[in-house]
This record gives structure tokens, sequence and C-alpha cells, in this order.
């Protein structure tokens, strides 16, 4: 039985000879979106999906599901170092979805291009009880010679994010208790950007290793472990975020950061004098080190102690 998407991965991965054996030129799954080689020419494709009461609630309305279900696909193209350029939408929808709410669904991923990057191109249509938007993305490289993946973290690599972390998670706990304040962590949660100039920077500055934050910080991490087969020690101290989540989480402060997801900051790892010529561009704040590679350890540290995070980032096979 297949337990959370890691294994989900592994397992069709190593099942079917047209996972397994793709051209040695193209990156396939693994990494935020898949690099194919056609004519010289890289192009970065991706997908993402949005499920009503599984990604999202439709009090919290449909310009909000538009807007994000192209900024997670925007986002994943950033975390491998990619411009947007195309998007095509399947949308499922049933005889309750009214004209108004179409309209607000396209209005949110129109806008999300017209700041963001690229165009809507096509896709298809399909009657289902749950709503749902699935989005797939055409991307190119900023640089055709170099992209961000996941198995490029090097020991002594330093390892930096490009802003704050935990203020999706939340604006949604904020939103879910009727929360008056922290309207930052609303928008936030509602109409999150992409991080594609802090890319830009990243490839510009010869960043071999990225991706998206996600999933959360503690599971995004731990993917990078596990491709680069090193061991990655975090300073939580050193973590960006909005002190009044302080406030918000009464316990388990650390934990409740480092396991929210949709925060769509960027994880660049490298080494030191890379991360100073991105700086000089561009805030970005450096939170841990690269420093085995003999083992695949996601290691916190806390006044240098070592801190146990036992809660686990949203998963869809998780109970």
């Amino acid at each position: 039985m297949i337990k959370n998407e890691e294994q989900f991965i592994d397992f069709i991965s190593n099942s079917f000879e047209r996972i397994k054996n793709i051209p040695d030129s193209w990156i396939g799954i693994g990494d935020d979106a898949a690099s194919i080689n056609l004519n010289s020419k890289n192009v970065i494709f991706c997908s993402d999906a949005m499920v009503e009461n599984v990604h999202f609630r439709k009090q919290d309305g449909f310009e909000s599901v538009g807007w994000k279900s192209i900024v997670s696909n925007q986002s994943d193209l950033a975390g491998m170092g990619a411009i947007p350029i195309a998007f095509t939408i399947t949308l499922g929808i049933n005889n309750k979805f009214s004209n108004d709410e179409i309209k607000a669904l396209y209005k949110g991923m129109n806008e999300a291009c017209e700041i963001h990057g690229g165009y809507l191109v096509g896709g298809d249509v399909v009657n289902s009880r749950d709503i749902f938007v699935s989005i797939s993305a055409l991307g190119e490289p900023f640089n055709k010679d170099l992209i961000m993946l996941r198995n490029k973290a090097k020991i002594n690599d330093l390892v930096a994010v490009t802003g704050e972390i935990g203020n999706a998670a939340a604006g949604l706990f904020s939103l879910e208790n009727d929360i008056k304040s922290y309207i930052k962590q609303k928008n936030i949660f509602l109409k999150p950007a992409p991080m594609i100039s802090h890319s830009e920077n990243a490839i510009d500055a010869g960043i071999l290793c990225g991706m998206d934050i996600s999933d959360g910080l503690k599971k995004d991490l731990q993917r990078i472990c596990n491709a680069s087969k090193v061991s990655i020690e975090i300073e939580v101290d050193k973590i960006p975020f909005d002190k009044k989540l302080k406030d918000l989480y009464e316990s388990n402060l650390y934990e409740k950061i480092i396991t929210s997801g949709e925060d769509y900051q960027l994880i660049i790892i490298g080494s030191k004098e890379k991360l100073e010529k991105i700086h000089k561009k561009t805030k970005i704040m450096i939170i841990g080190k690269v420093v085995d590679n003999k083992s695949s350890e996601l290691i916190f540290k806390n006044n240098k102690n070592n801190l146990k995070i036992t809660s686990e980032s949203f998963d869809h096979f998780g109970k």
C-alpha cells in the first residue's frame, strides 16, 4: 500500500519503461518540472491541480482559485530557473457552477499571467461533481545551458530562502478560524506570488540547485537531501518569518512554520560567492549548510542543539 507521495513516485518510476528510460538529455520525474531537449533547445513542462475541498474552499472565491492555479505552476517553473510561456487548462465543473464563477476563475488566471508571465492557450472542460482546475505549463529556461535541479547540492554549499516562511498557512488558519487580523497572511494565502525574478538572479549567479517551497520547508528540503544524497543542517532561528506568528501559534511555532506549505518561496543552494552575487540584486536569507555527503539527513538546530520536528507537511496520501 502506497503511504505517501514519495512512495507513489518511486513506484511508478521503477515500474514503467517509458518513465525509467527517457532520453539522456531529458530531465523527468523528480524535480519541480520536466526538461525536454527539442532541436538543441530545452523546454520546461510542469502541471499542477487544485481540487475543491482539498486545495481550496468555495468561500475563498474563484478569482483566488484561478490565480493560485496559475501561480503554482509559475512557481514550479521558477524552481527550475525558467520563465512562463503558456498554459493549458483542464476544468472540471457542473451545472451548479455559474457564469459569474467562471468569469472570476478566468479573471484570476488571466491576471496571474498578465503580472507574472505566460498566455492561456487552450485546454478541456469536463463535467465533475467536485470542482477542479488542472493546469499544464510550458516554460523556457532563462539560460539555455543551465537549469536548477534538486540533485546538485554539494557539501559546504549554503542553503538560502527568498522570503518569509509560514505566511500562507497562517492565512489559511486565520480564515478557517475567523480571526480578524493577519490580513497580510490571508492575502498571501489567497494571492501568492511566484519568485520569478529571484529565479532569474539565481541562474545569473550560476546556481545549480534549487526548488520552490510548495509542500513545506521540511518536506522540500528533505527532497533535496534525498536527490543530492547529502545531509543539510538548518538553524531554525535564521528562518525568516513574520514575528506576528508567535501570537497566532501558542505552541510549536517552529513546527508550524517548517511544515506549512504554499509559500512559493524558493530554496537556493550554492557557494557563498554565488549567494552573495544574488544578494547584491535581491534579498535572500541564508538558513543553513550542506554538511555531509554520506547520508540524506535533514537536521534542524536551535541554539546548537538538535531540534526534533515531529509534525509532517500535508500529503495527499496521508490520513
